[in-house]
């Protein structure tokens, strides 16, 4: 029957040969130099484990809370570059560990077992798949409502930091571990299929590293994404939505110029040149930090001539350096490694050539761009502009608003400078799901324009 011919060619297209990583289940820490010194460790050696996830490779191991951990598969245990190396270990492999437990050496071991898989609830069910791009396979995860029928679809577009998006919704806080997990458990809650893509080199996610990808490349993992969600059974392609968060609101109209999409909704984002943004940072933040306004003015007088030469006319940290031996100080103080937030400088620079007013225009679909009133970390006059360009062409079709009690991670803070105080350590806010989501059933309702 064409119909079973449809379902298999579909299951054969996304079928996931992505491998599973594993997952040692246990927080770590560095020993603190005093007790690195007691032992006799060597520096940077030594990692003290947190409270073991039973069922997971440290607990089945035997290990326990406070063993401070200085040896893996012979291997001297250093906090830093860890993480990377246990993504390097193969599923169901032996993993020996050698701890410093009451003063005594013990020997634990234990196959690793594979990352848990979220099992979804009685209102949805949890997929894994992978998308290829640029010949790595990237991780998939959606979300499928029980309910019968062809449901909406909702891709996200998370932020830039190489955190991962793969866990389980049910239990997610919000917090720097489960970041937009609650909006994401809302709307798989709702009768949304949902649709995010690991990072390269993050989670089950092939390529990488986080460091040296740019832009662009990091743009066709979500267009990918877009590919997949839309060929999904149970998807209205009528009705395909995109949500972007932080740098997720720079990618999504880039996304959505290119797909049909019934709406775009973006919090905590740029919507003018990237270096317009950065200068109002420089300034503002330090102003919620504290600084005198003269002060902020003259950092904010030397930051226009550093990102000026790194960001428009292309000069590396040494490069400006050298020309500008003045401004070295500050240089190395933006650019540690030559490198800014973590990232090349070739992702800024190409971010900094994105025109946002075109791809706002060539979105044709209408948009919501919302603020929340403690964020630090974007302004009111990007949510505005990203209105304004889309009412310039569609009028009546972009809307900007701010949220109150709400921060750049959807943290319940009252101000920018609680929030700055506390960043990263807030209890979650969901408003913005209800906002969110009854945007998305305002949109369904209006005829198409």
């Amino acid at each position: 029957m064409p119909w079973i011919a449809a379902v298999l060619a579909t299951s054969l297209l996304f079928a996931d040969d992505l491998p599973r990583r594993g997952a040692l289940g246990v927080p770590l820490s560095p020993v603190t130099p005093d007790v690195a010194q007691s032992l006799s460790l060597p520096a940077g050696q030594g990692i003290v484990a947190g409270a073991p996830v039973p069922g997971l490779t440290a607990a089945n191991a035997g290990i326990k809370t406070g063993d401070i951990i200085v040896q893996v598969n012979g291997r001297p245990a250093q906090a830093q570059g860890f993480s990377a190396w246990v993504r390097t270990l193969e599923t169901g492999s032996r993993v020996t560990f050698r701890v410093m437990r009451d003063g005594q050496t013990v020997e634990l071991a234990a196959p690793l077992t594979e990352k848990p898989r979220d099992p979804g609830n009685e209102n949805f069910k949890v997929e894994y798949s992978s998308v290829n791009s640029h010949g790595d396979r990237m991780r998939t995860i959606i979300t499928r409502p029980t309910a019968a029928g062809k449901h909406p679809g909702v891709l996200f577009i998370q932020g830039f930091s190489p955190v991962s998006y793969d866990y389980t919704l049910a239990t997610a806080k919000g917090d720097v571990t489960t970041l937009d997990g609650p909006i994401l458990f809302t709307l798989a809650n709702s009768n949304f299929v949902t649709m995010r893509v690991e990072k390269p080199g993050v989670g089950d996610s092939e390529g990488g590293p986080f460091e040296t990808m740019d832009f662009l490349t990091e743009l066709d993992i979500y267009e990918k994404a877009m590919e997949q969600l839309r060929q999904q059974p149970n998807v209205d392609p009528d009705n395909i939505f995109i949500f972007g968060h932080s740098m997720g609101g720079s990618f999504g109209p880039v996304v959505a110029s290119k797909y049909p999409t019934r709406g775009v909704v973006v919090y905590g984002c740029a919507g003018r040149t990237w270096f317009e943004y950065l200068m109002d940072t420089i300034r503002y933040q330090g102003l919620v930090a504290g600084q005198s306004y003269v002060q902020a003015d003259q950092e904010a007088r030397l930051g226009a001539r550093i990102m000026a030469l790194a960001m428009i006319e292309r000069k590396s940290a040494e490069e400006i350096k050298a020309s500008h031996p003045d401004l070295a100080q500050l240089v190395d103080a933006y650019f540690p490694g030559g490198m800014f937030n973590g990232k090349t400088l070739e992702f800024w620079r190409q971010l900094n050539d994105l025109n946002h007013a075109e791809y706002w225009v060539k979105t044709n679909a209408p948009v919501l761009a919302v603020r929340g009133a403690s964020d630090f970390v974007t302004y009111d006059i990007d949510h505005k502009t990203i209105a304004d360009t889309v009412n310039q062409v569609r009028p009546g079709q972009g809307e900007s608003m701010v949220l109150p009690n709400s921060d750049h991670l959807f943290h319940a803070f009252a101000t920018e400078q609680e929030s700055m105080a506390n960043f990263q350590r807030g209890q979650f806010n969901n408003d913005f799901s209800k906002v969110m989501i009854d945007w998305f059933r305002k949109i369904m309702a209006t005829p198409r324009s």
